[in-house]
């Protein structure tokens, strides 16, 4: 939920300030690893599964940066040798210093999809600074860690069982874009987690892999079940829980997402990402920032036409609850013979709360206009939930 909606419009500005004054030079960690530039992918991603991060920096000789490796870039490349070299694969992230402002550097983490970035003082490395780290901001600005996470929660999840294939459980990521899925028994109970990185490491020990699509699962995945991987089982959290709990537990547990429960039925799901959204919409902007992520290449000529679609929907939606935030997702996958079908995924962050949407359709314009009525049609449900609980709370003041 934005910042607008939990803590006054009139106090925004102020725990803005308190969150920037804040420093990347308190949250970041000088103390760091990183890859040469002649390093193998393969040392690479040993190196990221050992440490368990997603990004790491590539210098030559400790000091300056060339580039960084990010997980989800090498994800892409399915077909790459796990011999390639490091310099072939990395990218330059935007430059982040120390007096890079803590929401600025949030919108990055949500612009780029990174979980970890490089920091620079005077062209030089000067520590890492990561999703995680971020979390410290909600633990000690008062307004924003007493939060209820369900509040925040993301209502639609997405789940699978112990005999769900790992097969479906790896295309169910990959159209969501995310890399953890909740596990469930018969009954709708959680019991564990399972991620893209415990299906990886099977894989990578399974078999004799030499492409990066086969090391990480997503081409031809061993063939067993979620039950055969090493499922983790599932730190929750109730509705009520305060994000500055949550994000200590996220913190102390190193884990990226916290499902939340209520009577072992899951409500929804808390990740460091709704976190870091959080920080990211208390910075200034003059419109709203969206991001389309998940289009084919040959899909891009359409990106136009989705635009409009959301900005009609934004009209209409702007005179209830100003938009702040819009994140859409496109996941395809094959139903019906080489016929793509589009899976699209949604959150819209405006200054009363937190919407998300999904469709499915085999035209995406007619799904993305399907998506944005659905939010229309939330944002107004929410406006008159708020006026009746207003109306039966003055009724209760003058009985």
């Amino acid at each position: 939920m934005p910042a607008e909606e939990l803590v006054g419009v009139n106090r925004k500005e102020r725990i803005r300030t308190e969150v920037d004054d804040m420093g990347l030079d308190t949250l970041m960690n000088a103390r760091f690893e990183t890859v040469s530039p002649t390093d193998t992918v393969n040392t690479v991603l040993k190196k990221m599964r050992d440490l368990d991060i997603h990004e790491v920096p590539v210098t030559a000789d400790g000091k300056r940066l060339l580039g960084v490796v990010s997980y989800g870039t090498l994800l892409k490349r399915r077909n790459l040798s796990i011999e390639a070299k490091a310099d072939t694969v990395m990218a330059m992230p935007q430059l982040v210093t120390p007096a890079t402002p803590v929401t600025e550097v949030a919108e990055l983490f949500i612009n780029s999809g990174y979980r970890e970035v490089p920091v620079q003082s005077d062209g030089l490395l000067a520590g890492v600074v990561s999703r995680s780290d971020l979390l410290q901001v909600i633990r000690e600005v008062r307004e924003l860690q007493r939060i209820p996470a369900g509040e925040v929660m993301s209502p639609d999840v997405k789940t699978v069982k112990l005999d769900t294939s790992v097969r479906d459980a790896v295309k169910l990521m990959s159209v969501l874009d995310i890399r953890v899925l909740p596990v469930v028994d018969n009954n709708e109970r959680i019991i564990g987690i399972v991620g893209i990185k415990d299906i990886a490491q099977m894989n990578w020990y399974e078999r004799n892999r030499q492409t990066l699509g086969e090391a990480s699962g997503e081409n031809d995945p061993v063939d067993v079940t979620v039950g055969s991987v090493a499922v983790e089982p599932a730190v929750v959290a109730p509705p009520s829980m305060g994000l500055g709990e949550a994000a200590k537990i996220m913190q102390d547990r190193r884990i990226s997402t916290l499902p939340i429960v209520d009577g072992g039925k899951i409500l929804g799901i808390v990740t460091k990402y709704d976190l870091v959204e959080l920080l990211a919409s208390l910075r200034q902007r003059n419109m709203m920032y969206t991001q389309i992520s998940g289009l084919r290449d040959d899909d891009r000529f359409v990106q136009d036409m989705m635009m409009k679609e959301i900005e009609l929907s934004m009209k209409k939606i702007s005179p209830i609850a100003t938009p702040m935030l819009f994140d859409l997702h496109v996941g395809m996958y094959h139903d019906e013979g080489l016929k793509y079908k589009y899976s699209l995924h949604a959150r819209l962050t405006t200054d009363d709360r937190v919407f998300t949407a999904s469709s499915v359709d085999w035209d995406l314009i007619r799904a993305t206009a399907d998506l944005m009525r659905t939010f229309e049609r939330r944002v107004i449900e929410h406006k008159e939930l708020k006026l009746e609980h207003r109306r039966k709370t003055r009724n209760i003041g003058h009985s």
